[in-house]
Parts: C-alpha cells; structure tokens; sequence
C-alpha cells in the first residue's frame, strides 16, 4: 500500500484580503520505496503520519524563510504570527467509504509566542492491518487542512470554527453510531476521547485572551503492533510551505534499507522545518491475544480470526495454540464440577480424574509446541513462549484445594517422567519410588472410589492418563518388587515366607504387584519345598524297604529273648517287662511305619506331606531309641541292623 496524501491548507487572515489569494501547502520532496518487498503473506497494511518540528508552523505563517518580495506579495510583516492554529485529517473510512472520519493533529492558541514550547509532537499508527483486497480499488487517500488565523474577532474565523467543530462532532457521531469494526475496531475508543477534546478546545476560543488547549493524538497504541510481523515498504515526506515557494527535494531517505518506523523518522532530522512524514508498512497477520480469555465466546472469536492467517506454518502454531485454550476451557469446566460436587454427599471423582486428564494434556501441548517453536523465527518465538507462560500461569491458579493440588502433580509427573520408570529408579531409593507409588495411587483409587459408591469405574478408566498410569504404576511396582522383596536364602521356608507377607501387607501396602509377587514367591518357597519333601519321601520309603529284614530279625530276636527268658531266672522280671513293653512298642511303629510308607505321597497337598514326614521322623526317634535300649541286652552292641536314620 502506498498511502497518498491530498494536501489542502488554506490560510485565513481576518485583516488582509490579499492574503486570500494564497495559501499554506504541502509538497512532497521525497519519497521512497523498498525494493525488498515481503513475500504475498504479508497481506495486511499500515501507514504511520507525524508531523514534525510543529513549532516551526508559526515561522512558515510568519514567512520568515520568504524573500522581501514574496512578503510584499503575501502582504506580511515582520512580527505577524497566528494566534489560532488548526491542523485535521480527514479519510473516508475505508470499510464504510459513505463516512469521513476528520482526526485532529492539533487545536491550539499560540497568541504568546512562549507557548509554542508546549507543542508535543504527535507519533503513532494512522491506519492499521489494512487487507490486501480493501485496496484493491485505489489508494486510501487522506486530505490535511490547516488553518491560521490572526485574530479571532472577525466573522470569518467564527466560520471556519463552526466548520472545524462541524466535521469533528459529525466524526464522534459517525463513530458512536457505527463504531468501527475489523481492523479499525481499536480506534473507536482512542478517537471519540480526542475528537471530544477537540470539540472542547473550540468551545473555549470565544475568549480572545485564552489560550486554549492543545492535544496531539496516538490512533492506536505502538505496543500492540508488535504482534505483528512489520515490514516498512514506503515513506513519503511533506513540506509545508507557502503556495508562492518551490521547496527543494530532500535526501533523507537515500540510503534506505529501513527496518523500523522509528529509523525512518529519525533520518528527517537536524532541521527546523515542518513536514508531514508517512510511513507505510506491510505485515503478516498474527492473532491477536492480548485479552486473553477462557471462554467459549473467546475461542470463537479466534476461530474467526484464524482463517485469515495465511502463513502455513504460523497456521499450525496458531492452531496448536487454539488447541491449547480450548483445552483450558474445558479443564476449568471440570474443576468448577468437581468443586460444586464437594458439597453434595459424594465427590464427583470422574471430574477429578478429567482434570488430571486435561491437565496432562494442556502440558504435552506446552511442551511439543515449545519444541516447535524452537525452529520458528523470533518474533514468532518469542509472542508464543510467552503466551503459553500466561496460560500455564493462570491455569495453575485454578487449582485451590489440595485434591486439586494432587491431581496436578500427578498429570505432571506423567509428563514429566515418559521414559522408562527402570531409567530413574537407580537413582533413587526404595522409599522414594513408594512416594511415586503414593501418589499415582491416588488416581488408580479414584475408580475404586467409583465403584464403592455404586458407579461404574469404567469411564475413569478408559481416560488416556488413567491408561498411563497404570502402565507407570507397574513399572514402578516392578522396580520396587526387584529392589526391596530380594528373600535372604539363610532363612528358613517359614521365615522367608514371613518375611515377604510383612514387607507386602506392612511395609509397602499400595505396591500391589509387590503383593501379588511376594504371594507369587511365597508358593514358590511352598512349591519348592514339597518338591524337597517329595524327594525326601521317596528316599525314607526306599531306606524303609531296604531295611524290612533288618527289622523283622531284630524283631524275631527279640521275641526269642522274651521267650526263652519268660521261665528263667537269669531276667529280673522288671526287665522282662521292659523287653515286653519295646516287643509291643516295635509292632505298633511298624504299623506306623506301614501306613506311612502306604501312602500316594504324589497326590499329597503340601502339609499333608509336611505333616506324613513329620510323622515319620516322630516315628522314626522312637525306633532309635527302642534300639539303643536293645544293644547288649537283644543286639550285639557291634551290629548295625537297621539304618533307619534318614534325616526328614
């Protein structure tokens, strides 16, 4: 866009008639434009007017850079200065052309010279984010007028007052009536406070002897165009001068190359004469989210603005970020439900674990975009990191209670920790890893909450984080289990056993894969041990076989002893009756030993088996002992009959 200014200034002096046949003007004495211009997304147009060095407008009135004859022909005199100034623009408003919208510059009384120091030099915007195809008929043109006038007595000043007041209380009408939109919709509330002060400072001209204000306006705020990529294309600079002069062509802009509005600005400098400056930029659209909002109505809105991005990839960054706020609309939505059910008899434990769910995603959404964005160019770099700062901060502070705060931790440490749990469990302690056990719990507990209260746990479930966790759950369970359930094979079956049913239901209560493991490993100690008993069994029971000879010869002795001894005097009767008592004894182990040694050991459960060895070794003592007792008496004490001394 290259914005043309039509100059139209006229010069009203109520005391010489002469003076009416000229006016004050304005020339273009220089121009440029890039050579360099951006690629077609930057479809969006801007144009910046200053007026600089306004102070010297009084000296141009004056003539004080007039030869004697232009003087003569302009009928001044030395000393002659306006005592009234106005200088307005006035532009069709590009989206409605059927309204002029007149923009003071400055309204001032400068009867005494000294307040000329007063003048500010007005900077900022003029028109912004223009499209493409709004300047697809011709250019936007903007008309000037200045008025001087030296005194305000006469009619005609009053006239030309009346018609300055005319145009700015028809712009402050326009605009109250029909605000501006799109674009243009920031200039509404800067102009109607200006135009109004304008209006204002014509009121107050009716005294001759006030000085009246002066205000110069910033039409948008500079700030906000940093959220556009700018790219200055053109600059146009005007001299004001009488209409008798031919000003000279200036060089201010020759060496181009401009990458600010401000360092165009500052090349007109080193001089004391009034020009009018335009700048023009072009910009790629970039949303604007300056008023952040989580709502609906704010997601819309910026749908809107999405589709006129042009730019692929600032499309996809911008759509990440659209993603990013929807999902924060959402997660605020299930915290006020999850809040609201505090006060009713049961919490609302799905909404909880959609805020853990949400808020997992609001994080992985930061964190990608943020690898994104590190390719990305730094303007655009720069406006996203911080948007997604504010987002991350403001939603953090949505998070008020301390089931909240757990729900948080949680999704963050999902985030937080996506590789392999077996990665980071080296690094830290058995006590430590139940602390993360601790708090995933916390989620996996929300479905058993469900269902205790009668509800199905399934739509808990099926969340994507609930997922996660499960999966990290196990991997930490896993961990722990490897570390801290590691049996000490000196312990004994019992003890071990033991051991592993305290650290499952005391020690570490949550960790459920440690439960099922330790019962896991406490059936293997059962398992392994009735194997050992099986072996055992058949060792005894083979021992046993081997050994029926023997047994029924020491047996068959014996029963020779008491015999030959009943009648004989050679025995005291009280050890006879102990022979007797052992005979008796002998045939009721070898019962024993019958029924134990009859018994299908490999359909035996566990303590059954324990118990038959147990049995058996009781049985097995009293054999010893009854042979003990019979060596010398029954047995020669050099014979071994029987080796019944299998260990169970």
């Amino acid at each position: 866009m290259y914005l043309r200014i039509l100059a139209s200034f006229c010069l009203l002096c109520s005391f010489l008639g002469a003076s009416a046949q000229h006016s004050i003007m304005a020339s273009e004495v220089e121009s440029w434009i890039s050579e360099d211009m951006p690629s077609s997304d930057f479809n969006l147009n801007s144009a910046y007017v200053y007026l600089l060095n306004p102070h010297s407008l009084q000296d141009v009135f004056s003539g004080d850079d007039l030869s004697r004859s232009q003087r003569k022909e302009l009928d001044l005199n030395k000393g002659d200065y306006p005592q009234y100034m106005y200088l307005g623009v006035s532009i069709k408003n590009p989206m409605d052309p059927a309204n002029t919208l007149t923009i003071p510059f400055m309204i001032h009384d400068v009867k005494s010279p000294e307040n000329n120091q007063r003048l500010i030099e007005y900077g900022g915007r003029f028109l912004e984010n223009i499209p493409d195809e709004v300047l697809k008929d011709g250019d936007i043109v903007a008309k000037v007028k200045f008025e001087a006038i030296k005194g305000n007595s006469s009619n005609e000043f009053w006239k030309k007052a009346a018609e300055i007041s005319i145009d700015l209380g028809k712009t402050a009408t326009n605009l109250l009536q029909a605000p501006l939109t799109g674009s243009f919709a920031a200039l509404t509330s800067q102009i109607i406070p200006q135009v109004d002060q304008g209006l204002k400072s014509m009121e107050n001209v009716e005294d001759p002897e006030r000085i009246t204000s002066e205000f110069y306006i910033r039409l948008l705020n500079k700030e906000l165009s940093a959220l556009y990529q700018e790219r200055v294309v053109s600059a146009a600079l005007y001299r004001i001068h009488w209409d008798i002069e031919t000003p000279p062509s200036s060089r201010f802009f020759r060496s181009g190359g401009y990458t600010s509005v401000d360092e165009v600005k500052d090349r007109v400098t080193h001089n004391q004469t009034p020009f009018i400056l335009v700048v023009t930029t072009k910009s790629e659209y970039n949303t604007d989210h300056s008023e952040l909002a989580y709502n609906q109505g704010y997601i819309e809105k910026k749908t809107r603005d999405f589709r006129k991005i042009r730019n692929v990839e600032k499309k996809e960054t911008e759509k990440a970020f659209l993603e990013t706020l929807k999902t924060a609309v959402e997660l605020q939505k299930q915290i006020e439900e999850f809040k609201s059910s505090l006060s009713t008899k049961y919490p609302d434990w799905y909404s909880l674990s959609r805020v853990i769910d949400l808020y997992y995603d609001l994080l992985q959404l930061k964190n990608t975009q943020m690898v994104a964005l590190a390719n990305e160019e730094p303007f655009v770099k720069d406006k996203y990191t911080r948007l997604y700062s504010n987002v991350q901060n403001d939603v953090d502070l949505w998070f008020d209670s301390d089931m909240l705060v757990r729900g948080r931790e949680i999704a963050s440490f999902l985030v937080n920790n996506q590789q392999p749990y077996s990665q980071i469990a080296t690094a830290k302690t058995p006590r430590q890893i139940y602390t993360d056990i601790e708090l995933l719990d916390f989620f996996r507990d929300r479905a058993r909450q469900t269902e205790i209260q009668g509800k199905l746990p399934k739509e808990i479930e099926s969340l994507q984080s609930y997922q996660r966790t499960q999966r990290k759950l196990r991997e930490m369970e896993d961990a722990l289990f490897q570390r801290e359930f590691q049996v000490d094979n000196d312990l004994g079956p019992e003890q071990q056993k033991q051991w592993l049913m305290d650290k499952a239901t005391r020690s570490y209560p949550l960790c459920t894969i440690c439960a099922e493991k330790a019962g896991e490993e406490i059936a293997r100690i059962d398992n392994r041990t009735h194997e050992q008993n099986q072996q055992k069994y058949r060792e005894i029971s083979s021992r046993y076989y081997k050994n029926l000879s023997c047994f029924d010869a020491i047996y068959t002795r014996l029963d020779e002893v008491i015999r030959t001894n009943q009648d004989s005097m050679t025995i005291s009767p009280f050890m006879l009756e102990s022979l007797e008592r052992d005979q008796q004894e002998l045939i009721n182990l070898s019962n024993t030993f019958t029924d134990i040694m009859g018994k299908d050991y490999l359909r035996m459960a566990p303590k059954e088996l324990t118990d038959l060895l147990s049995s058996y070794a009781i049985t097995r003592e009293k054999l010893n002992a009854i042979i003990k007792r019979l060596r010398g008496r029954v047995i020669d004490p050099m014979e071994a009959p029987c080796l019944l001394d299998v260990q169970p």
